[in-house]
């Protein structure tokens, strides 16, 4: 019996980092790796995330932002310029990056924490 719950303990856990790794794949692209040391570290705050290497806050409720297993911050960023802005603002833009998406631990919640 322990042998068969250990089992299925440990396929889940490892089913649970394969969805992870899948996840930031999917949003980032195969074989994307974490951007966090180029972008410096994420500071959480009350209004939600602040990457400070961008100078970009994110709030709670931003679409960029996915809650993830693990215990770091991930991050992917995209460049800044678009193809529908002017050549100026392109080769203004052209040697900053934004944040696509940041990947956030998921973080127990505190006892008596409501929704």
């Amino acid at each position: 019996m322990k042998r068969a719950i250990f089992s299925l303990i440990t396929s889940a856990v490892i089913s649970t980092q394969a969805t992870a790794q899948s996840a930031t794949e999917t949003f980032c692209g195969v074989g994307h790796s974490n951007e966090i040391l180029l972008t410096g570290p994420v500071l959480e705050n009350p209004d939600g995330y602040y990457v400070s290497g961008l100078k970009t806050q994110l709030s709670h409720g931003d679409d960029r932002i996915i809650e993830a297993t693990g215990t770091e911050f991930y991050v992917c960023t995209r460049p800044a310029s678009t193809p529908d802005m002017t050549v100026t603002g392109a080769i203004h833009a052209s040697d900053r990056r934004e944040v696509s998406y940041l990947f956030v631990p998921i973080r127990p919640r505190p006892a008596g924490a409501n929704s």
